[in-house]
């Protein structure tokens, strides 16, 4: 199973490779910008980030915007009781798990204590070191993580933001559990200071644009039975700019990505602005969700 997820993350990467014009979406209708106000107090901006990178490759830009208003929960940060040796840590640069969680914990927070994010982080096994399926019963736990989260703030205005599923062929498997999770809560609240978003999860968004399974928001409009809006966050010169350099701090990441002739924040910036070209052609940059 790791070696076929392995096969996957370089066929990923070399789509991402192939250029070309990306028409994921159609033009939006409506820009709405589902941001919170940073200017307004006792708002709380959570997002749901399945490994240490990935709010930051697909949010890093709205962590920019919103400074000191932002609560980035990492959920598979779990080191393996027994040392494992994978390809993915290899390629990043780490003999081992250990050498890996540990340098990545350091990763994540040197790329988000400067932006004034929160951190907290949850401890589930990464799916390259779970070596049953565990899937349910962390869905589960996660969903309740959440609830919590909900609960623990429930004086402020919270914006919850979560991956995207692609389907079983693209989405990463600990991706598709937070997905789930946060679905079943945003199903059951019913609180009406708690708003729900799905974010365009890069790098799989691309996969996805490239794979012939049509519009984005109509793709999760039928796999979820839920009314979605595709929504804006637009980032300004220096928003993106300051997101690029924060995709940098994850300096294992980059490397990996390098290993296949790949710069990760180039490619996380080319994209959105292909992206918001089609959508906004006088817009800078932005970051899409779907509400």
């Amino acid at each position: 199973m790791k070696r076929k997820f392995l096969i996957i993350v370089v066929i990923t990467i070399l789509i991402l490779t192939s250029g070309g014009t990306i028409y994921l979406v159609k033009p939006f209708k409506n820009t709405v910008v589902v941001a919170p106000n940073p200017d307004i107090k006792n708002t709380l901006t959570l997002i749901l980030s399945p490994h240490f990178d990935d709010g930051v490759l697909s949010l890093g830009g709205l962590i920019a915007k919103q400074k000191n208003q932002i609560l980035v929960t990492t959920f598979f940060t779990k080191r393996p009781t027994v040392v494992e040796h994978t390809n993915w840590d290899k390629i990043s640069g780490f003999s081992n798990s250990d050498e890996a969680m540990f340098a990545r914990i350091k990763e994540n927070e040197e790329a988000l204590i400067p932006l004034g994010a929160e951190i907290k982080n949850y401890d589930y096994p990464d799916f390259q070191y779970r070596s049953k399926n565990e899937d349910i019963e962390i869905k589960k736990e996660i969903s309740k993580n959440i609830s919590d989260i909900i609960d623990t703030y429930l004086n402020r205005e919270i914006f919850i933001y979560g991956p995207a599923t692609f389907g079983s062929q693209i989405t990463h498997p600990d991706h598709q559990i937070v997905h789930d999770a946060l679905m079943d809560v945003w199903k059951k609240t019913k609180k009406t200071n708690v708003h729900f978003a799905i974010y365009e999860d890069f790098p799989y968004v691309e996969n996805f644009a490239l794979s012939n399974q049509g519009d984005l928001n109509t793709y999760l409009e039928q796999k979820e039975g839920v009314k979605f809006s595709e929504s804006l966050i637009e980032l300004n010169k220096v928003e993106l700019s300051e997101k690029i350099n924060t995709i940098d701090k994850y300096k294992s990441q980059v490397k990996a990505f390098m290993s296949f002739g790949e710069n990760l924040g180039m490619l996380d910036k080319q994209f959105f602005q292909k992206r918001c070209k089609i959508l906004s052609p006088l817009m800078y940059g932005c970051e899409v969700v779907h509400i």
